[in-house]
């Protein structure tokens, strides 16, 4: 297998359309169609906002032979843009159409993109023949895009980690154990309380076992301590958030890089 570089590199031997930029050892493809969240076609540019992500299908389509396989990836100028491309792979012998890819915005700020930008680099091998049975049948263009579409419309959420939700649920589980140990404490100085306003009021009667002398001092440091208690439970209860909703189903998290 030997890469495919340098003036071998000819747009119109491994591309049926489309004006991929050409590198020294690779192309540049560029952005034919977005799609949102909803799976709608989005017409002009397009801004991903941080943690959200993006479909795009490139305006280029492949026609590589028995003998070509591609190899496409992210660019790294986007990437230190904070934009990362999540499913990459390999463009099999004999793919005839575009391919597409995932963009998440992983950075701070908002990131535009529009059609002609370009968003993935290609890299073809050429190798021996790939005998027939084992070439991989395109889909029709308009099949492929509609599946972009659906993909886009169930099976990938909104923004690719919902921090304030799990900031909310994280939040919520640790004040729910701080109340829980605050009542235990209470409960445990209610009764030592109890016990030592028994011994208190009894008077002289001391039984063997409890020899120390309980002072003023002592019960009013503990009576003290309770009050302190009961007020930090007081406000944890004040400032705790309502638990997290339950919601009917759950997004499908991004699928791993696949072939195109």
């Amino acid at each position: 297998m030997a890469l495919i570089a340098g003036n071998s590199l000819d747009p119109k031997k491994f591309f049926k359309s489309g004006q991929p930029a050409v590198q020294g050892s690779s192309f540049d493809l560029t952005i034919g169609s977005i799609f949102d969240h909803e799976g709608k076609k989005v017409d002009g540019p397009f801004t991903i906002k941080p943690g959200h992500m993006v479909q795009v299908v490139s305006s280029e389509v492949f026609s590589l032979s028995d003998r070509v396989t591609g190899h496409a990836t992210y660019k790294t100028t986007l990437t230190k843009k904070g934009i990362w491309a999540l499913t990459v792979g390999i463009v099999d012998p004999g793919w005839e159409g575009p391919i597409a890819t995932t963009l998440l915005n992983f950075s701070r700020v908002d990131h535009a993109i529009a059609e002609g930008d370009a968003f993935l680099r290609v890299s073809l091998f050429e190798h021996e023949p790939v005998p027939a049975e084992r070439m991989r049948k395109s889909p029709a263009l308009d099949a492929y895009l509609k599946d972009i579409q659906k993909t886009a419309a169930s099976s990938f959420p909104n923004t690719f980690l919902d921090t304030e939700k799990i900031a909310e649920a994280a939040g919520g589980k640790v004040l729910t154990r701080i109340r829980t140990e605050a009542l235990g404490w209470v409960a445990s100085i209610a009764v030592l309380f109890t016990l030592m306003q028994f011994v208190v009021n009894v008077g002289s009667y001391r039984p063997y076992w409890l020899s120390t002398e309980v002072s003023t001092r002592d019960l009013n440091d503990l009576r003290a301590a309770m009050d302190a208690m009961q007020a930090k439970l007081l406000k944890y209860e004040q400032v705790a958030p309502p638990p997290p909703s339950q919601p009917n189903s759950q997004a499908v998290p991004p699928t791993a890089p696949k072939n195109q």
